[in-house]
């Protein structure tokens, strides 16, 4: 896990200087060494830079045109055989790599096989060779998460990769004259030729929407991002610039009836590609720790290192593994409860942080700085702390049940689909079995009632009348300058109005498109800005993820029960307690609570600079009635005005 940044200039001569306060603003996400490749795509000359170099005055003699960065945090081989830009034994390949390649033990015996021989035990090595070997055809063959580039000094060109769901980031810059890359992108605004300038339209999506409408724009005008399961290319001969998807997530869209039998082999096979899972995850030179909500994600997860630990010594995680839990003492949301419930089954090391809402208010900025960009909702800030704890306990690796609710079905948004679907198959019985089991969901009778209704209502009603009723309730909650909105109401998320009346395919969605992108960037900055490797064997392991779903909608959601097969498949495993909760929590926050307790400190942030954006004169007159009007529990529509506002400070955009 490390940070990546680089630059290519098409007319003339780079400048070096740029790429290094690049890499410099990144490294926090890899503290523990640093290196160059300088590059002139003319001449071919190359120079390769380490840490504490003394090259200046050969670097202002000569002409480069590429440049790229690279950060190490040290997970795999932590010796100096691992440092970046790791090149082949031709030196005509180099590499930059983000990320981790899990299964590179098994890649590595296939390139022995092919005569490959190594230096180093990094993932880093075998992810070179595979490339010299497959060219692009290696993407195929990996496990992980990823984000990487690689030179080729002998058909000169830069190829690079984005892993198939977005764990790992990538954002870069092109015009007629530069391509310029980074991991995050506090990084790559410090190249002089990009402009701090808000895409307005990306505002605007945020502003009513909580989310970016796609997996492509950023609040920074003309930043974007390597699309997940993408790859390019970047020819230095004549800088043109190619990209292509390489991987696309299949699923079952067929309805069937639940079958006993077939159930109880999913779960097996589940339950056993979980141990898969977890166990490749744990490959580590050093400490690793799990993140433990109480959920059944997190829970699954600790508990199953604890089924590993007990029939092998796993010395990365010691004989007693250490869990890392955000508690909220005396209020609903508090799951220290169920934590300590999976920390005693396991008797792991359990360590707690309690985040409060001047916490919040100290560490505001540096939150907002560490996200690059405004989001949702304070739960972020709890993720924050968690890995916060961990680094203070000098671990160095954690693992996360980020990806279960969007793999297993753990949103109650996904019975509405669930129900849509069995009435559009007239499974009658099985609607009926379902409603009399609503009891073991997170949801009442009458919510059920009101999820057809609406599905009724959206199919049926023509689409201006849906943009009407949307924009009438965008107008009613959200403050926005009246010409800024006018500009951009046409934008308004008529894909959210759409219903999407099989769960398969709800599932696809949430996973491939909305909200697991958010919640990996979330994860990704909270967890590199502690120098701390996140990893998510629900978000990005793919024999897993790929055999779920291709199950069939019939065996997701079972007798009411909500992620009905993470939940058999755990049996025996996590305590039933856990296995049997109903309700649904994850990283909450008593967001109403700790904005109203800090409101008067946050109503500074709005000030005239905000106006094409908002009516902040309003905002700031009607401070105390608009907080009055803020969801009491889960999340609140003032916030992301905060947030938007606090970022612009941050950033002085």
């Amino acid at each position: 896990m490390c940070g990546i940044c680089g630059m290519v200039s098409f007319s003339g001569k780079g400048d070096f200087n740029t790429v290094k306060s690049m890499n410099d603003t990144i490294a926090h996400r890899g503290p523990d060494d640093e290196g160059f490749l300088i590059y002139n795509s003319e001449s071919r000359d190359l120079l390769e830079l380490r840490r504490n170099f003394s090259d200046n005055e050969k670097l202002s003699q000569n002409s480069y045109n590429v440049f790229l960065g690279h950060r190490r945090l040290s997970i795999i081989d932590v010796s100096e055989l691992g440092h970046q830009p790791f090149r082949d034994p031709s030196g005509r390949f180099f590499l930059i790599l983000n990320g981790e390649i899990y299964n590179y033990i098994e890649l590595r015996k296939i390139l022995i096989e092919k005569g490959y021989e190594f230096i180093s035990t990094t993932d880093t090595e075998v992810l070179l060779y595979l490339y010299v070997e497959y060219r692009e055809k290696c993407l195929e063959m990996l496990n992980g998460m990823w984000s990487f580039v690689i030179l080729d000094t002998v058909s000169n060109t830069l190829f690079g990769s984005r892993d198939r769901f977005g764990v790992k980031p990538f954002y870069y810059y092109l015009d007629n004259n530069n391509f310029i890359f980074s991991s995050e992108i506090k990084g790559l605004i410090k190249a002089p030729q990009i402009r701090r300038e808000i895409n307005d339209e990306a505002a605007f999506d945020y502003l009513t929407n909580g989310r970016l409408s796609d997996n492509v724009s950023t609040l920074f005008k003309n930043i974007v991002e390597l699309e997940p399961s993408n790859y390019f290319t970047l020819d230095l001969n004549n800088f043109k610039f190619f990209k292509e998807r390489y991987y696309s997530l299949t699923y079952n869209d067929s309805w069937e009836k639940f079958d006993g039998a077939k159930s109880g082999k999913y779960i097996a096979d589940i339950r056993e590609r979980i141990f898969d899972a977890v166990n490749l995850r744990l490959r580590s030179d050093v400490k690793v720790g799990s993140c433990l909500s109480g959920g059944v994600d997190s829970s699954s997860i600790v508990c199953v290192i604890d089924e590993l630990l007990k029939k092998n010594k796993i010395s990365q995680v010691g004989d007693i593994q250490k869990v890392f839990t955000s508690c909220y003492p005396d209020t609903k949301i508090d799951e220290s409860g169920w934590a300590a419930m999976v920390a005693d089954t396991t008797a792991s090391e359990w360590f707690k942080t309690y985040p409060a809402s001047a916490d919040l208010l100290s560490d505001l900025e540096k939150l907002v700085y560490v996200q690059d960009v405004p989001f949702g909702s304070t739960t972020i800030y709890s993720q924050f702390r968690v890995m916060q704890l961990a680094s203070e306990n000098k671990v160095k690796v954690l693992l996360d049940g980020q990806g279960g609710d969007e793999l297993f079905t753990g949103y109650t948004y996904f019975m509405r689909p669930f129900y849509n679907e069995m009435l559009k198959n007239l499974e009658i019985s099985s609607l009926v079995n379902e409603y009399r089991n609503i009891k073991n969901s997170p949801i009442e009778k009458k919510d059920v009632i009101r999820a057809l209704a609406m599905t009724v209502a959206k199919t049926a009603a023509p689409a201006s009348l849906k943009r009407k009723l949307f924009s009438m309730k965008v107008r009613e909650n959200y403050l926005l300058n009246k010409d800024y909105y006018i500009k951009h109401e046409q934008r308004l998320d008529l894909g959210k109005l759409i219903e999407i009346t099989d769960l398969n395919h709800a599932l696809h969605d949430q996973f491939t498109k909305t909200s697991l992108q958010e919640l990996l960037k979330y994860e990704d900055r909270n967890s590199m800005n502690f120098s701390i490797e996140a990893r998510t064997p629900f978000a990005d392991d793919i024999n897993l993820i790929e055999y779920v779903f291709n199950i069939p909608s019939s065996y997701k959601i079972r007798n009411g029960w909500t992620k009905y097969l993470l939940r058999e498949s755990m049996r025996g495993i996590i305590p039933d307690k856990i296995r049997n909760r109903t309700d649904k929590l994850g990283f909450a926050t008593p967001e109403f609570n700790w904005l109203t307790s800090i409101k008067n400190n946050l109503k500074d942030y709005f000030t005239g600079d905000l106006d094409g954006y908002m009516e902040t004169s309003r905002i700031v007159n009607n401070w105390d009635n608009i907080f009055d009007k803020q969801s009491k529990t889960g999340f609140t529509n003032i916030w992301r005005f905060i947030n938007f506002a606090v970022w612009k400070k941050v950033y002085k955009m």
